[in-house]
């Protein structure tokens, strides 16, 4: 189920980057896991592209209010021309959230918007856009917190606590297949999701008739830190 990707459009969306290659796997469920991840990885990002990602995640994380666009360019140092060039290109693939002034609210699944999947980051509240970017975020950033999540099989609450970007416990999740083909944000995040368990997770999956992958968060953990790792500057000590 390989896709071909525009350049541009995976560059400011969520789960966007390179996961890890020929990683040590001990199941073919995590195999399968894995190939899905890599078909959401990047093949090429320009300069200006990526300065404009990383810049624009910096800003969500550092203040949660809304970006307003001369702010994220000069953050990236691209003019704000560039900037509408890109947001032209990604906006309706949904892989950036802005809101009615065009200020930035989300990128890189990192959004200021409540959702599904509560962060505490640092004693910071956000939000992300699916569980998948959560995990990611918490990893690349080796940061202490918790995702506070719903599962959707049974309403039941959800808390994941992290230590050094490491998350405990065994919740489960669900990693929907397709990511390249629909609208990231509004379509493929709300399906991926975690569960309190296992079991849960497959009733719903059924239930709706979906495909892709279920596996321990703990057991993905580390390969959504990789695919995070290049959207975040840890050594800016603003972010985490």
């Amino acid at each position: 189920m390989a896709t071909t990707h525009d350049h541009d459009t995976d560059l400011l969306g969520a789960s966007c980057c390179t996961p890890a290659t020929g990683a040590d796997l001990d199941s073919l469920e995590e195999a399968e896991t894995s190939q899905i991840l890599s078909e959401m990885q990047e093949q090429e990002i320009a300069p200006e592209v990526a300065a404009l990602r990383s810049a624009g995640f910096e800003l969500l994380l550092e203040h949660g209010q809304p970006v307003d666009q001369a702010t994220w360019a000069s953050r990236a140092g691209v003019d704000e021309a560039t900037l509408a060039d890109v947001l032209t290109r990604v906006q309706n693939r949904g892989r950036v959230e802005l809101d009615d002034e065009g200020r930035l609210l989300g990128l890189a699944g990192l959004t200021i918007r409540p959702t599904r999947h509560r962060l505490d980051i640092a004693g910071e509240e956000r939000w992300t856009w699916c569980a998948l970017d959560a995990l990611g975020i918490f990893g690349a950033l080796a940061a202490n917190g918790t995702v506070y999540s719903t599962d959707p099989s049974t309403g039941e609450d959800i808390e994941i606590s992290f230590t050094g970007g490491v998350p405990g416990g065994d919740a489960s999740l669900f990693i929907l297949g397709g990511h390249g083909d629909v609208n990231v944000k509004d379509t493929w995040c709300p399906k991926v999701n975690f569960f309190n368990s296992r079991h849960d997770a497959e009733s719903w999956v059924e239930a709706h008739e979906l495909e892709g992958e279920i596996v321990s968060a703990a057991r993905i953990a580390e390969q959504a830190a990789d695919m995070w790792r290049p959207v975040v500057d840890i050594s800016n000590p603003q972010v985490c």
